[in-house]
């Protein structure tokens, strides 16, 4: 069923919120934790969600971790057949969605408030955590290890008063193997770093600001240096960058029934209806109404 959300509970959604929106009514009294790092048995999670989720951006970052069953999630504007072995990880503000989860599903679902990773991590290393392919496959020896540190994790978490340091450590642990596994343990190079950082600039500035001068500015380097570095890194201009995460935001925006496509596209700066479909179908391959019908059937 669709929401007419308000527009702070689209553009970023907290871990409180996700249980409202996404999990069936009858496991709302479900014991969901309340602390920065949360830890959860996949089954108990995956049984009651409510799936296709709509498109939201959470404001803490998640793990999958799959040992086994298969799953679909949508990131960005790209969908992937996950299947076990494997880890997904989902960092704090990245658009996504849960399009379906297969029934035989085991593993854990981990939540990690943003606070706590920089409270853990220099600031180089939580880039790196930016870095990290969301999608990983393990071999059966890293499947097992991983699992035995998020059993040890779930462990801790449980107790009455868990230990601070431990489960940091643990964390800690854990993020640097997926560090590792995904070779995002190597230093950022300057090219990357600015990239990386652009991108960021855009998630928090693309309402108000979409023009390249802007973002180069607020780096502190040419355009034709911005330009490069973006390229370089994610193959894509700095106008379609910028363009994207709009058109992903729009996204979001239709599955309030109460905005009219039109309205949709003047609240992102489109001043022009037939140049927000066209731009909307360019990097979608829908029109919006297009997308919206779809959606009301994958719900219906």
């Amino acid at each position: 069923m669709l929401n007419n959300q308000s527009d702070q509970k689209i553009n970023s959604i907290s871990s409180k919120d996700f249980v409202h929106n996404f999990i069936e009514a009858d496991a709302k009294r479900f014991n969901w934790q309340k602390t920065p790092i949360q830890i959860y048995p996949l089954r108990n999670v995956s049984k009651h969600l409510i799936t296709p989720t709509p498109l939201f951006r959470p404001s803490y970052n998640f793990l999958v971790y799959l040992q086994s069953g298969l799953f679909e999630q949508q990131i960005g504007t790209q969908t992937f057949k996950i299947e076990a072995p494997a880890i997904l990880w989902i960092s704090n503000g990245t658009i996504t969605a849960i399009k379906s989860i297969h029934k035989n599903i085991n593993g854990y679902f981990l939540l990690v408030e943003e606070k706590t990773v920089n409270t853990i991590y220099k600031k180089k290393d939580s880039l790196n955590l930016f870095t990290i392919h969301p999608v990983l496959k393990l071999e059966k020896t890293e499947s097992h290890w991983i699992h035995s540190l998020l059993h040890l994790m779930e462990k801790e978490l449980k107790v009455n008063q868990p230990n601070r340091r431990v489960t940091h450590g643990l964390l800690q642990a854990l993020l640097y193997k997926v560090l590792d596994l995904s070779d995002s343990k190597r230093a950022l190079t300057r090219t990357e770093q600015v990239a990386i950082d652009f991108k960021r600039l855009v998630y928090n500035h693309f309402k108000e600001e979409q023009s390249v001068s802007f973002y180069a500015g607020k780096l502190a380097i040419s355009e034709n240096y911005l330009n490069r570095c973006v390229n370089n890194i994610f193959n894509k201009s700095t106008k379609e960058v910028i363009t994207e995460i709009r058109i992903l935001q729009s996204q979001l925006l239709l599955w309030d029934l109460s905005k009219d496509v039109s309205e949709v596209g003047f609240e992102l700066n489109f001043d022009d209806p037939s140049y927000f479909s066209r731009v909307f179908k360019k990097v979608t391959g829908q029109t919006p109404s297009e997308y919206r019908t779809s959606v009301m059937h994958d719900l219906s």
